[in-house]
């Protein structure tokens, strides 16, 4: 500790930038904590974006700069571990995604018969759904707002099951509804309309996601998406609340992974969901190709 102290008071760039790092996360933190209030909340809508960033950057540099050579040297230090300080407990995630190879399959038996009683809609039925997240890389929750409270608070990151509702939703024409069956007092609807069922189960390989497509009662379409990477399946708790609810936990999640690093490896790497594959299914299981 002796040592550190001597180093830094002889390298005040290095405390500097140190500094820096220490103000970003002061800031994010007080800023998202529910105790700042409205003015904390505008203030993390204003900077949020950029303080994860900004804080692996200076904290490489300030890292970096403690090492007794020229700058050349130290910024090219500071390039490769700014990547592991933004990508930090997501290191294990690189090997996944890498690894990952998109293997997809579908079988369709017919398409929908639409009757002239039947009403040209999708649903989709309410299941309690794994939350899996579709990017390989970034945090596993994210910030939601409500306008009516002028709160805001934890939710989960963009969910595989989302994807499944806004692909089907774009090839059926915006027209879907998200239905709990037992909660109906009819409970033959389901025997009587056309909706799909999503279900996640784990595999020696990894996750598997299905797809089946039912019209009045009757399978006729299923789509299989295998090989999905284990890790992806990310149960968070205190989400739908005020930020107040495990807030440490999810806040540090947001702080240490939505910078640059993880940004750029998510625009470069594959996405957990077969987007292409799963419209086309949808389009031709639903007699709209």
């Amino acid at each position: 500790m002796m040592l550190i102290r001597m180093m830094l008071a002889r390298n005040p760039l290095a405390l500097g930038f140190l500094a820096v790092a220490a103000a970003c996360a002061i800031v994010f933190f007080a800023t998202l904590h529910p105790i700042t209030g409205r003015i904390g909340g505008i203030w993390y809508l204003l900077t949020s974006w950029a303080l994860p960033s900004v804080f692996v950057g200076s904290l490489a540099l300030g890292l970096a700069w403690l090492i007794p050579t020229t700058s050349v040297p130290r910024i090219a230090v500071a390039v490769p571990l700014s990547f592991v300080l933004g990508l930090n407990t997501s290191l294990p995630l690189l090997a996944d995604a890498l690894r990952y190879r998109q293997n997809v399959s579908s079988e369709i038996k017919r398409a929908v018969s639409w009757s002239a009683g039947l009403r040209h809609t999708i649903d989709v039925k309410r299941q309690p759904w794994g939350p899996l997240v579709v990017v390989p890389f970034g945090p596993r929750v994210r910030i939601g707002g409500d306008e009516g409270c002028m709160c805001i608070y934890f939710r989960n990151a963009e969910l595989y099951s989302d994807r499944v509702i806004a692909a089907l939703s774009a090839e059926n024409g915006g027209h879907y509804n998200l239905v709990d069956y037992p909660a109906l007092r009819d409970p033959t609807l389901e025997q009587r309309d056309v909706h799909i069922d999503l279900s996640l189960s784990r595999l020696n390989d990894g996750l598997q996601a299905v797809v089946d497509l039912f019209d009045r009662g009757e399978k006729i379409a299923t789509f299989t998406h295998t090989g999905i990477p284990a890790r992806t399946l990310a149960v968070r708790t205190g989400l739908g609340h005020d930020t107040s609810a495990n807030f440490f936990e999810n806040a540090l999640d947001i702080f240490l992974h939505a910078n640059l690093w993880n940004s750029m490896l998510n625009a470069i790497t594959a996405s957990y969901f077969p987007e292409r594959e799963l419209k086309a299914f949808f389009r031709q299981a639903s007699g709209k190709s």
